[in-house]
C-alpha cells in the first residue's frame, strides 16, 4: 500500500508516440503541439498518466479546489456549530412552553452535539 504524501508527479511535454496515441482516439484534425503528461505515481512506482492540453492544469486546479473543500474540517465545525444554534432555540422554546420532556430530550442531543464540536474543533487546531 501507498500514501498521498510518499506521491511523487511530474509534468511534462509529450513525447511523439504518446502524441500519437492521444490522436488516434480522437476525432478530427491531428494535434501535434501543445500536448502535456502529468504522471502521478506512488512510492511502488504505480500509477496514471494523463495527457491533454494546457486544459489540463485547468482540470487539475478544479480537482485539487474540490479536495481542498470536501476535506476542509472547518465544514465540519461550521455544520455542528449551526445544529447547536438550532438545538438551543429549540431547548428555549421547549423551556418556554414547559415541555420538560423536550427539554430533556434536547439536553441529550446537545451533549452529543457538544461532542461533535469538540471533535470538528480539535481537527481544525491540528490542521492549522
Amino acid at each position: 500500500m501507498a500514501y498521498a504524501r510518499s506521491a511523487l508527479y511530474n509534468v511534462r511535454a509529450a513525447t511523439a508516440t504518446e502524441v500519437d496515441e492521444y490522436n488516434s482516439y480522437r476525432e478530427g484534425e491531428p494535434t501535434y503541439g501543445g500536448l502535456w503528461v502529468l504522471d502521478l505515481s506512488n512510492e511502488d512506482g504505480n500509477g496514471l498518466a494523463l495527457l491533454g492540453s494546457r486544459e489540463l492544469l485547468d482540470y487539475l486546479d478544479l480537482a485539487t479546489a474540490h479536495v481542498k473543500f470536501e476535506t476542509d474540517p472547518r465544514g465540519e465545525l461550521d455544520q455542528a456549530l449551526r445544529r447547536l444554534h438550532t438545538l438551543r432555540a429549540e431547548r428555549a422554546a421547549a423551556s418556554d412552553a414547559a415541555d420538560h420532556g423536550a427539554v430533556t430530550r434536547l439536553d441529550e442531543d446537545q451533549v452529543a452535539i457538544l461532542e461533535d464540536v469538540a471533535t470538528a474543533a480539535e481537527m481544525v487546531n491540528r490542521d492549522l
